[in-house]
């Protein structure tokens, strides 16, 4: 990489938002909030302001890749490779996987895997970008230093991610993590050697840097890009492997899965603030407003389209189909943008470190295709705002009104764009049961049967069709039961449902009673991401 001119600029937008925005301060001050305000204060936080933050960052900044390489002409025929040929080969796996559990847990693997490796990239590629606008020399060894500690950053992170653990699910029954199950005895070697790599790595570049840079205060990005990638990743993976950091939000592996989002968000922020500075400097810019606009409505489609095609009234959004659709847009996401966005390209180096506006691409005209594309995203977002508000307005206002036909009604819509819990219809059916409207109770049990099958949502059907003499639903909860793992299949034989009438056989109905009063409930569904948390799901079980 050869060593850039100084330049006029130092910073795309200045000091104060490049440091905050692109570096990671913001980030870092939000989490000391937390850090000072504990767990507690972390709880008390609604579940609603992670998920704007998603849907306001996050979202948008998928949006920006698929703007960037779908929007002009030039760009999708430069990048048809990746645009085309790699998109069609993602989307044939996603149909694949809707109905095929391997395919989408591989899927669900490489995400899960490559998501670290592209934050690191993202890190590494900033902190180059400061150094050479600075015209802070980054030369052979030097680089090669730097280099080597972001990768070996991600290398703690691979280790351990992938280290040798007792599965939690079958991948062919569910969407997830299939750890490589590195052996105990290498890590025990492997994670000690590498961190003490890391660390003499960093020393070392910051060492040399320190004695080529003109100032001090040229390497401060770079030193904050370093702390962001170890804060992100290295250091709440070296507290799970060496369990530590208990309590302590940011880092904590016990808190990571409903942290994540904070710190996808703080990576959307970078990517935003890199990709509006690149957009405005390459002609065509119609203000921050447009631009924000536009990417949002791209962002928000690609989340919410999926998500209204395949899983109408499906519900359970929490376990397979949401890993699905994250894996297969973040893996399209990662493709793209791996490709897009390399320092030695010219265009791209010519913007971003010389400043040099890129000459404007000439727009295709505003034909009928042009305009049912944006259209169609248009309704990724209003699907996506409409989401938004029957989760954290419609739904919350039932529940304040205590009106169970109301979130009933919710949970119903809700499940039209693949959102929902077993585990809410389950506490929603109790609570029709306490207000003794039993009919609708047992709607919502056979809901949350039906989307995961539990000992706690079988026995209460069980219970029911007993009571209210229902032949054929005590015999199908029954036979659904005994289906379940851990519990034992009584020495009976099911009675032909065509042949019950009102009736089922005493000894039939006495084995099933018994079973249904012994089988355990069932604990919560373990983590499909295996700790990750990097889909920015909340954890739900029966209590």
């Amino acid at each position: 990489m050869s060593q850039a001119a100084p330049q006029t600029s130092r910073w795309l937008y200045g000091p104060v938002p490049d440091l905050m925005l692109g570096c990671g301060l913001l980030y870092g001050l939000v989490s000391l909030g937390f850090v000072l305000g504990g767990s507690a204060f972390f709880d008390s936080i609604p579940l609603m302001v992670p998920a704007l933050l998603v849907a306001l960052f996050s979202a948008p900044h998928y949006g920006a890749t698929l703007v960037r390489v779908y929007d002009q002409r030039e760009d999708r025929r430069g990048y048809f490779l990746f645009s085309v040929v790699a998109t069609l080969a993602l989307a044939g796996l996603f149909g694949i996987a809707l109905f095929e559990r391997w395919t989408g847990s591989v899927l669900a693997t490489v995400y899960l895997t490559w998501a670290g490796w592209h934050y690191t990239g993202q890190n590494y590629g900033i902190a180059v970008m400061f150094l050479r606008r600075r015209g802070v020399e980054l030369e052979g060894r030097t680089q090669k230093l730097l280099h080597a500690s972001f990768i070996l950053s991600y290398v703690l992170v691979f280790l351990v991610m992938h280290s040798q653990d007792a599965p939690v699910a079958d991948p062919g029954l569910e969407v997830r993590l299939i750890p490589l199950a590195i052996p105990n005895v290498v890590n025990a070697l492997a994670v000690p050697l590498v961190l003490a790599a890391y660390l003499g790595t960093t020393v070392a570049w910051s060492f040399l840097l320190a004695r080529r840079a003109g100032r001090v205060a040229d390497l401060v990005p770079t030193f904050l890009l370093s702390l962001t990638q170890c804060f992100w990743w290295a250091i709440p993976y070296l507290a799970r492997y060496f369990d530590f950091g208990g309590g302590w939000v940011p880092i904590g592996w016990d808190t990571r899965m409903l942290f994540f989002p904070w710190i996808a968000c703080a990576h959307a922020v970078q990517y935003l603030w890199i990709t509006s500075f690149y957009a405005r400097a390459s002609g065509g810019w119609r203000g921050q407003g447009h631009y924000y606009l536009t990417v949002l409505t791209a962002g928000s489609a690609v989340w919410a389209l999926p998500a209204l095609a395949f899983a109408p009234g499906v519900g359970e959004f929490d376990w397979n189909f949401a890993l699905l659709v994250a894996s297969a847009v973040n893996i399209h996401h990662f493709i793209l943008d791996g490709a897009i966005w390399k320092l030695r390209h010219m265009k791209i180096a010519r913007v971003l470190i010389a400043d040099v506006p890129a000459e404007a691409a000439t727009r295709p005209g505003g034909g009928g295709l042009r305009r049912l594309v944006w259209g169609v995203a248009t309704l990724g977002l209003v699907v996506t705002l409409y989401s938004l508000a029957e989760t954290y307005w419609i739904e919350p206002a039932a529940r304040r009104a205590n009106d169970l036909e109301g979130i009933a009604r919710s949970f119903d819509r809700q499940a039209w764009l693949g959102k929902g819990s077993a585990f809410e219809r389950f506490k929603l059916g109790r609570r029709f049961e306490a207000s003794g409207k039993m009919d609708e109770a047992i709607a919502q049990f056979e809901i949350s049967a039906g989307m995961e099958p539990r000992v706690e949502s079988l026995k209460r059907l069980v219970a029911h069709y007993k009571r209210s003499g229902n032949a054929a639903g005590f015999v199908s909860a029954c036979d659904r039961l005994f289906a379940l793992d851990g519990v034992e299949r009584p020495p009976v034989d099911t009675p032909p449902l065509e042949t019950l009438g009102d009736r089922v056989p005493v000894d039939f109905v006495e084995a099933c009673v018994r079973t249904a009063r012994s089988a355990r409930p069932t604990h919560p569904r373990p983590d499909p991401t295996g700790g990750t948390g990097q889909d920015g799901r909340t954890r739900s079980g029966y209590r």
